[in-house]
């Protein structure tokens, strides 16, 4: 008798452990699984970052390049015409042709700075700066019994 009932006490007390550890076991593999999402989720908000900031750059860096290009040119044009008119004004004899170069000196560079500006304007500013992405909270590790 003493026997039966030892042997119900560990068949029973066995089940019991078992059922506990099956469902613990359960509740680690949606915990493992979880994680592993989260862990997902935050490389590819991650990467889709770093994407954007390649391409922030890119972009910053072919406006910074083609707005360098157009004030080049405008300096050179504007470095030519100003000798230009020195010029015409040097060879002008009397007050009213030095004051007419003088003029057209001034009309050209004012054409010379309406076209950098038209040119400057026309140039595709960068996107604005990607915001980085917020890190979502781990997932919590269920209590264990």
């Amino acid at each position: 008798m003493k026997n039966k009932l030892i042997a119900v006490a560990i068949l029973s007390i066995s089940a019991i452990v078992t059922n506990t550890t099956s469902a613990v076991a359960a509740e680690n593999s949606e915990y493992k699984a979880s994680v592993e999402a989260w862990k997902a989720a935050n490389k590819a908000a991650n990467d889709s970052y770093k994407a954007s900031v390649e391409s922030y750059k890119a972009g910053k860096q072919n406006y910074s390049t083609a707005k360098k290009a157009i004030n080049e040119k405008f300096k050179t044009d504007a470095a030519a015409s100003k000798a230009k008119t020195k010029a015409a004004v040097e060879a002008a004899t009397t007050a009213e042709a030095k004051k007419a170069a003088k003029a057209s000196g001034k009309a050209e560079i004012d054409s010379l700075i309406a076209a950098r500006n038209s040119a400057i304007a026309a140039l595709t500013k960068p996107t604005a700066k990607p915001v980085k992405p917020t890190k979502t909270e781990k997932p919590v590790k269920p209590a264990s019994n």
